[in-house]
């Protein structure tokens, strides 16, 4: 097992008993901190990310169970092994507030190494099912698991993911809000030789401006009122990992220049500190707004905007790859109904055809909510139709092609001019529906069999109509 870059902190008020697991873990590879109490121990996983603790759970000052607890709310994927003594019912209940495994003492420790590593294993795992797995297609582009969508414009991005999710290049990501940024951020890292290390996000407009330096720098005991102990921020949280660096548009001026500096050299120093912290960070940020207009405006420095757009990826926003509605939708059906525990459900063709046509501004996100909701509400019913959905995505939108008729002195023929209307709407759902015939008549609200008599009537054989549905459509039919 590859154990680089995994840190191991060992607690224990046993001088013996630490040297003794501290020398086991060397011998497997894993690097490792002591500390003789719980107080120490906050202070050291405060300043440095451990990924496996080992703890008594009787210790002076601060004991195991309160450790723990800390270092989960720290690094929630953080492995907790306690050792000591105690009842079983207090064992099961560290268990369940999150302790990964318990040793009573005396125990060998051969089999406290196998646990680490077993736990170490397992958390690997937990972080391959989350990742999105990057599996080139015939043509060359790439799918990711956990994004959705087969339009020209997400096969762009997918191809574009698996060309620079193992180089080291910073990535600035442009899209509305609810187009899925994080989601790019976490296909990025986690097809990336940095999978195993941590993915740490900060959404720079969600902390006040005052606040936003010590979470990204961290600080040192006495910096400001309230310091009482030294802090890691973000960048040392994200140390050979990633840093997703959400809103970025929204980062002071003043924090600006020292987010460059980070961006230039690698190294930066705490609030209250003069000491230089080196890091290895990839820094994947983003933004909803237009940032090079942003600059021109001078509300973002140009420099770190040239620093940032090293690699851009632009989503489109969900109105502009409409292709993608309906394969979404149906994922996320299956995503809520299986989270629900019930079958899973279908939907009707008239709620997909309204859902295709309605604008979305608030984007993939907007859609998903929309989506749990129908689920939700159906109830044990089995299909989906479109008044399981908000009022917003109700109204179909059908071709309106007429524009004002100007009326020579001598008048115009009614039907002829009707029958105009009717052939270009005809034509326009075709083109809309990409010949499907059954969507192209529902987008006009008429029967399958009327829309092919029409088709006729206008001298278009309904045959060369190829009626061109997606395999999840015959899917959802059959």
């Amino acid at each position: 097992m590859d154990n680089k870059n995994i840190r191991v902190l060992v607690v224990d008020d046993e001088n013996h008993m630490r040297d003794a697991i501290r020398k086991a873990l060397e011998n497997a590879g894993l690097e490792s901190d002591e500390a003789q109490d719980g107080k120490s121990a906050l202070e050291m996983m405060r300043q440095c990310h451990y990924r496996v603790i080992i703890t008594n759970r009787n210790l002076p000052e601060l004991d195991g169970e309160a450790l723990m607890e800390e270092a989960l709310a720290l690094f929630p994927e953080t492995i907790v092994i306690l050792t000591g003594s105690g009842s079983i019912q207090s064992v099961v209940e560290a268990i369940r507030k999150g302790a990964y495994d318990y040793l009573p003492k005396p125990f060998q420790i051969d089999e406290l190494i196998l646990r680490v590593e077993k736990g170490i294993a397992e958390q690997r795992l937990k972080l391959k099912i989350r990742k999105p797995d990057a599996d080139m297609d015939v043509e060359g582009g790439y799918h990711f698991s956990s994004l959705v969508g087969s339009s020209a414009a997400m096969q762009a991005i997918y191809k574009r993911i698996g060309i620079v999710a193992n180089k080291t290049s910073t990535i600035l990501i442009e899209g509305e809000t609810g187009t899925g940024k994080e989601l790019i951020a976490k296909a990025i890292h986690y097809n990336s030789n940095r999978k195993d290390q941590p993915l740490v996000s900060v959404n720079c407009g969600a902390i006040p401006s005052n606040l936003l330096e010590d979470e990204l720098f961290g600080h040192v005991k006495g910096a400001f009122t309230g310091a009482l102990q030294n802090r890691i921020g973000r960048f040392e949280q994200a140390n050979h990992g990633t840093l997703f660096l959400d809103e970025v548009s929204s980062m002071p001026m003043d924090l600006q220049v020292k987010l460059l500096r980070v961006l230039q050299e690698r190294e930066f120093q705490r609030v209250g500190s003069i000491a230089t912290v080196k890091v290895d960070v990839r820094i994947v940020a983003a933004t909803n707004g237009d940032l090079l207009a942003a600059v021109e405006k001078g509300e973002f420095r140009s420099d770190l905007y040239y620093r940032l757009n090293v690699i851009p990826i632009n989503i489109p926003p969900l109105r502009e790859r409409r292709d993608d509605i309906t394969a979404l939708t149906r994922h996320f059906i299956r995503k809520f109904c299986v989270e629900q525990k019930v079958p899973i459900k279908k939907i009707s063709d008239e709620a997909i055809q309204c859902l295709a046509s309605y604008d979305w501004p608030g984007n993939v996100r907007q859609l998903e909510n929309a989506v749990e909701m129908a689920v939700t509400l159906s109830d044990d019913r089995e299909l989906l139709d479109i008044n399981d959905f908000p009022i917003a995505c109700r109204t179909l939108k059908t071709a309106e092609p007429v524009s004002e008729i100007e009326f020579p002195d001598d008048g115009v023929n009614f039907n002829t001019v009707v029958s105009d209307l009717e052939k270009r709407l005809i034509l326009q759902s075709l083109e809309v529906a990409r010949g499907n015939k059954k969507k192209a008549a529902t987008l006009l609200r008429l029967k399958r069999t009327t829309f092919v008599e029409k088709l006729r009537r206008m001298g278009v054989d309904p045959e060369d109509c190829a009626d061109s549905m997606m395999e999840e459509d015959y899917a959802q039919e059959a």
